[in-house]
């Protein structure tokens, strides 16, 4: 079996998916299985910093303040840690990514390591794939994109996986099961044209066994959105589930607005650390459909994440 991590915005260290991988170690044993191949895919460098932005927008504030000593910056410019999170934290690389020659980039340097993770592990013929965040879209992008001419990386990719692309030499693996967390993949529909007939066409490949895919959504996630009919996937092949992660708090409830501000990036970042998520996940891994179908949603008052 091979695992193969795909991280989101804003990382810059390939530790990323560590807690998680650490979850699904510990779980198998239990369960009389062999340890899976992990690889943590990284590509956040090719991105460029994430500070970079937001020190050009300080730059002005510094010269307004400079101006206008009277005056409280914070009196004309409201929510500056939220909106340096923001920006430093998420927009910075989705734009960077999104960039044509940068997209480019990242889907080469991407392939690269995928290739050579198959490279390393000749025997293994099962691929699994757990991605956050724009993780999730670069997925998406790699996999299904029709915006993309025969060179780009991401056929590279594509070409190794049994059923997704046209016949081709080389060594082949079948994908699966897909977990996504955190994804943003409907905000990003209309830009990047994407809908579920490619998605569709190549599950109903799939006979034996049908291809998996949980989308994972933490309730205090501003950024994570279901998928299931922005890809109208009702009559589809695919095994697909919008797992929600509810948490019955009483707090939130009553002052969201603050708390969604304060742990803006905090909620959409802990998936790769959380118990549920990574129960989820080896469900998903391991086929377990009961599993899948009656974990609980509702994270209790009181109760650890």
């Amino acid at each position: 079996m091979l695992v193969w991590f795909m991280h989101g915005a804003s990382v810059r260290e390939s530790s990323y998916a560590d807690p998680l991988r650490s979850h699904i170690i510990s779980a198998f044993p239990d369960q009389g299985l062999a340890l899976p191949e992990f690889y943590s895919c990284f590509w956040g460098d090719a991105l460029g910093r994430t500070d970079q932005l937001w020190g050009l927008i300080q730059q002005d504030l510094e010269a307004f303040r400079w101006d206008h000593p009277q005056i409280d910056l914070d009196d004309v410019f409201h929510y500056r840690q939220r909106r340096e999170q923001l920006i430093s934290g998420f927009f910075n690389d989705i734009f960077n990514y999104l960039n044509t020659q940068q997209g480019r980039e990242v889907r080469r340097l991407i392939a690269v390591q995928f290739l050579s993770f198959l490279t390393e592990n000749p025997f293994e013929e099962d691929l699994h794939i757990v991605a956050h965040s724009l993780g999730s879209v670069i997925l998406w992008d790699i996999l299904f994109s029709e915006n993309f001419d025969d060179s780009d990386p991401a056929f590279y990719i594509r070409h190794a996986i049994k059923g997704l692309s046209g016949h081709s030499n080389g060594r082949k693996v079948k994908l699966r099961s897909v977990t996504t967390l955190g994804s943003p993949i409907i905000i990003f529909s209309q830009f990047l044209r994407i809908n579920g007939d490619r998605l569709k066409a190549f599950a109903s490949r799939y006979t034996a066994e049908p291809l998996r895919w949980v989308n994972v959504i933490h309730a205090s996630d501003v950024f994570a959105y279901p998928i299931r009919a922005s890809l109208e996937l009702d009559n589809s092949n695919l095994y697909f589930q919008d797992h929600y992660l509810g948490d019955r708090s009483f707090f939130k409830k009553q002052i969201g607005d603050v708390t969604m501000a304060l742990g803006l990036l905090a909620d959409h970042s802990r998936y790769w650390r959380s118990s549920r998520v990574a129960r989820v996940a080896i469900a998903n891994l391991l086929g377990d459909y009961p599993a899948l179908e009656q974990t609980s949603p509702i994270l209790e008052f009181g109760e650890s994440d």
